[in-house]
């Protein structure tokens, strides 16, 4: 990914207009990134109706259902690189407040939420783990607990942006591990920014074949490919 990016963030304005608001963003920037629109239910791809898409249905994900705020484009991806590469992890609380709004009326809720962890060779040159940083913040606001133990990435992979799509499957295949017995009937895998879904479908079926009967994801974006 591009990291070179507008870092400018004032605090108590938009971060793409400098308009005077409480909040990252202000409600007239928002339009242009967070757009109601039909998408998958399973995977989040963006469809002309809201129901599973052929991938879907054709090879069906270890995980059921996949919610995200916006698409990863212009200028919502700038926001998570800000978020991701330019040491601002309080991007979080705002990403998480309006993911939380859309949760909220969701029942079920999961029982845990499990961020994708980044190997400790890359959290120590991140400084901090993105996905960790908004599923705390998400967690907090709907009541969930979010477990940071369950789920350890074992190999230190290539990072899935830097590879053709046919080979990220195999990227983290065998990449993570659970550390104990999964006590959870249903759980949501929280990332940054799902791609082709195969880091959060690996996890996933980890935690399937631990007797886990459903997994969700939660992200902040999708790729449209």
């Amino acid at each position: 990914m591009d990291t070179d990016v507008n870092t400018q963030f004032l605090e108590g304005t938009c971060f793409f207009c400098l308009t005077k608001t409480h909040k990252a963003w202000c409600y007239w920037c928002e339009q242009d990134f967070i757009q109601d629109k039909h998408r998958c239910p399973v995977c989040a791809r963006n469809t002309s109706t809201p129901k599973a898409c052929g991938s879907c249905l054709k090879h069906q994900p270890f995980f059921t259902c996949t919610r995200v705020l916006f698409d990863y484009k212009y200028p919502g991806n700038h926001l998570i690189k800000t978020f991701k590469f330019n040491d601002r992890p309080e991007l979080a609380h705002s990403f998480a407040d309006k993911l939380a709004g859309i949760l909220t009326n969701d029942d079920p809720l999961p029982e845990i939420l499990i961020p994708v962890p980044l190997h400790k060779h890359r959290q120590r040159e991140r400084g901090y783990n993105q996905s960790l940083e908004f599923a705390s913040s998400i967690g907090k606001q709907l009541g969930i607990t979010v477990n940071t133990t369950l789920c350890r990435r074992t190999i230190d992979t290539k990072r899935q942006s830097t590879l053709p799509m046919k080979i990220r499957k195999n990227n983290v295949k065998g990449a993570f591990k659970l550390t104990d017995a999964n006590p959870f009937d249903y759980a949501a895998i929280v990332d940054d920014v799902i791609t082709t879904g195969s880091t959060t479908n690996e996890i996933a079926s980890l935690l399937i074949k631990s007797g886990c009967r459903r997994v969700d994801v939660w992200a902040i974006a999708r790729t449209q490919i």
